[in-house]
């Protein structure tokens, strides 16, 4: 017995199977390598002409992720205890998508407020169901109350790069699109004509699933890299408390900036509530004069139609608002987060940035982008102090 183990341990012998059998593994890899960089030649193919909506989608979700899916992750929890996790997930992504569908369809809800005329419940009811039945009734009230509005900014804004034809081609196009849903989507499907309405279905459909399975898929991804559950857990509270802090500090305070400056000029100076409103909100995400570049011109819109006093008054209330919006954002920044102006200030730039490289699409993925850039930079922070620290951190 000792004489056939000799051969075993010879050290020429072990080198030579050790040798073997790491040219064998290698063969192995470098064959899947081959495999894969084959691959990348239809993958890429695949998923070009999907890129971007992979890109909108992803952004949307790590925007929205901690304010439409976690809370209603949460109530899930307490009203469906027993359903599976999974599926549990999963009825909660599509009622977070659905939710957030909505509030991406409220400024077209404003617009049909202005178009039923009334703006009663009823005169809206009667406008959607000419819009649905594709009544002529509808789409003309539609179509005119977007006009005027368009019109309304022009006078306030006249070398703002609005073309008042091209948007009504897109309203109507859009209304088409939506009653003619399938159809839109087939087209898209197989000859590639990209609208409004299939972009906004694929979007949200890769949003749902990213709902429902990205968290799992970031935190398996984590622990494969190292990190353990609290520091996982870390990084989705860190995550939360920026995301917060963008919906407040701009968001949040656009809108209320936009509706402080569209209801001052509708009851002060006559002028259309949803045309100042838009306006308001979006150049509102200016910081500081971002407000001024809106009540100025109305202000001196009112004043040429010789008003001089209703002019000051507007600026006026404008200015006092604007001051206790400026307020209220700096003590909810404080509750949220600890980081002053400079996060406000890129976000403007992420905003900017974003639309200037991606379109309308860049309102959401340049935020993203520099929510995740911040976040990423202060959990490497933290880490590299706990490092540091090492048991003296507890």
């Amino acid at each position: 017995m000792a004489e056939s183990d000799q051969p075993d341990s010879d050290p020429e012998n072990l080198l030579s199977n050790k040798r073997k059998a790491f040219w064998k593994i290698w063969r192995r890899r470098t064959l899947l390598i081959l495999a894969l960089l084959i691959l990348l030649i239809p993958l890429y193919g695949t998923f070009r002409p999907l890129f971007e909506f992979i890109l909108f989608a992803v952004s949307l979700a790590a925007l929205t992720y901690p304010v439409f899916f976690r809370p209603i992750e949460r109530l899930g929890r307490i009203i469906l205890p027993r359903l599976h996790e999974q599926r549990r997930a999963e009825l909660c992504a599509v009622l977070s998508t659905l939710t957030l569908l909505l509030v991406l369809l409220s400024p077209f809800l404003l617009l049909l407020l202005q178009a039923s005329g009334s703006g009663s419940a009823q005169g809206i009811t009667e406008t959607i169901w000419s819009l649905a039945m594709g009544k002529e009734e509808g789409r003309d009230a539609l179509v005119e109350s977007v006009s005027n509005g368009v019109s309304e900014i022009q006078s306030i804004y006249p070398r703002l790069p609005i073309d008042r034809e091209k948007t009504v081609q897109f309203v109507t196009n859009l209304i088409g699109d939506t009653r003619e849903f399938s159809g839109t989507f087939l087209e898209f499907l197989f000859n590639g004509t990209r609208g409004f309405v299939a972009e906004l279905t694929l979007a949200l459909i890769a949003l749902s699933f990213l709902y429902a399975h990205g968290g799992g898929f970031l935190t398996k991804a984590m622990k494969m890299g190292g990190f353990n559950q609290e520091e996982v857990s870390s990084w989705f509270q860190l995550h939360r408390k920026i995301t917060l802090r963008l919906l407040s500090d701009t968001v949040l305070t656009s809108l209320l900036r936009g509706v402080m400056l569209a209801l001052v000029a509708h009851f002060v100076g006559g002028i259309f509530f949803l045309p100042v409103f838009f306006l308001g909100a979006f150049i509102g995400l200016v910081p500081v004069v971002g407000s001024a570049m809106v009540w100025l011109p109305l202000s001196s819109l009112v004043w040429s139609r010789g008003e001089p006093v209703t002019a000051l008054v507007m600026a006026g209330l404008c200015l006092f608002l604007n001051y206790l919006i400026s307020r209220a954002r700096a003590k909810m920044g404080r509750k949220l987060h600890e980081q002053g102006a400079w996060l406000s200030f890129l976000l403007f730039l992420g905003i900017i940035g974003g639309i200037l490289a991606y379109g309308p699409q860049g309102f959401v993925i340049g935020p993203m982008a520099v929510v995740l850039a911040y976040g990423l930079t202060r959990f490497l922070a933290t880490q590299s102090n706990n490092k540091l620290l090492g048991p003296d951190l507890d």
